[in-house]
């Protein structure tokens, strides 16, 4: 019995293996998949032609013309997928918190109108084409602040910013250097990291204030 048993499941272990085999020959080859659905199609459209008419003429109209249609659905279904790939590739890949932003005294932040819809790419997850500019100066000086955006970033990425892990953090910078720049100038990576560093630590310190942090929220709220 032990012997059947065995042979019964080497059995399906080559079976299961040839059928992965051929799912992945699909998935790597749009055209094969294509063949495939064609080929499994064209019983169904035969017996179709067969069941609605019965003559030769009329059978081989439905038969082409089923698997037409078959064909076009199955283009149409392949572009779609093949679009909503590249959908989700775009983005950039954090989670945001959706808000209407409109309404809102965003002049207070010193964001124009244009800046405020390329936020809201961002926070339906795409990189703006135009960036946004930071024209929050530091204290006493004429450099764009930082923290601003920092603040800013951390108002809307799902659970905020502080302590954000290293490959959150990572994509967090470079949709900052993407989508922002400094009173008209790019963003300084060296700047931004260490800039990062000292608005982490501030944010948690319960006997600090973040200036830029009290303003993003007496704008948009807690989040």
């Amino acid at each position: 019995m032990k012997v059947v048993i065995e042979a019964i499941g080497k059995f399906f272990y080559k079976f299961l293996k040839k059928k992965e085999s051929f799912y992945h020959s699909l998935d790597k080859s749009e055209g094969k998949k294509i063949l495939f659905l064609l080929t499994c199609m064209t019983p169904v459209a035969f017996i179709a032609a067969f069941t609605f008419s019965d003559t030769f003429k009329t059978q081989l109209l439905i038969f082409t013309g089923y698997l037409c249609m078959a064909f076009l659905t199955i283009i149409l279904s392949a572009g779609y997928q093949s679009g909503l790939k590249r959908f989700h590739r775009d983005k950039h890949g954090l989670e945001m918190i959706k808000i209407n932003l409109y309404g809102k005294d965003f002049p207070k932040l010193l964001l124009t109108d244009e800046d405020l819809d390329n936020f809201h790419l961002i926070l339906m997850g795409y990189i703006p084409q135009i960036k946004i500019n930071n024209r929050n100066l530091i204290k006493n000086g004429s450099s764009a602040n930082y923290f601003f955006v920092f603040s800013l970033m951390h108002r809307f990425v799902r659970d905020g910013i502080i302590d954000i892990d290293t490959a959150r953090r990572k994509i967090l910078f470079e949709i900052i250097r993407e989508s922002f720049s400094m009173n008209g100038n790019p963003v300084n990576p060296n700047t931004l990291e260490s800039s990062f560093s000292r608005w982490n630590t501030s944010m948690k310190d319960k006997q600090l204030v973040v200036l830029e942090h009290e303003k993003i929220i007496e704008v948009f709220g807690e989040q």
